[in-house]
């Protein structure tokens, strides 16, 4: 399994290709692993073409809000009592306009029972284009 991004679509993304009776391409979450090393980053794909890059921190979560820190089964050298220690927080986008190169996006459509997969092409931080795979 491993890690990987989060690929969002804004409106008037037009995907080449894109199967019929599934749900339209910018309410999926298109996964990658191709930019960079996949960290659990969202990256937006704008309608003008631009890559957006999720810039965030996290913060410390105290025992009593993590979901098992509080049992009484759960010691505090546990891993479960780590479980939920950070919370992720946003901290706005910034452009990629240095990106160049191609990577995949996929989703898994189970209405499908199939994996939609696409290249992405980007040349000097501009989308050149969409190519679906299968």
């Amino acid at each position: 399994m491993g890690l990987f991004d989060t690929i969002e679509l804004y409106d008037d993304v037009h995907l080449p290709g894109y199967p019929d009776g599934v749900a339209p391409a910018v309410d999926v979450d298109w996964q990658t692993k191709g930019i960079d090393r996949p960290s659990m980053t969202t990256f937006r794909i704008t309608a003008d073409g631009r890559l957006l890059e999720e810039e965030w921190h996290t913060e410390e979560v105290p025992p009593e809000d993590r979901p098992y820190a509080s049992r009484d089964d759960v010691e505090e050298g546990d891993l479960l009592y780590m479980a939920g220690c950070r919370n992720r927080v946003h901290d706005g986008w910034i452009e990629r306009d240095d990106y160049h190169g191609r990577f995949d996006i996929k989703h898994f459509f189970e209405g499908l029972d199939a994996l939609v997969t696409y290249q992405v092409t980007f040349t000097n931080g501009r989308l050149e284009g969409f190519e679906r795979l299968r």
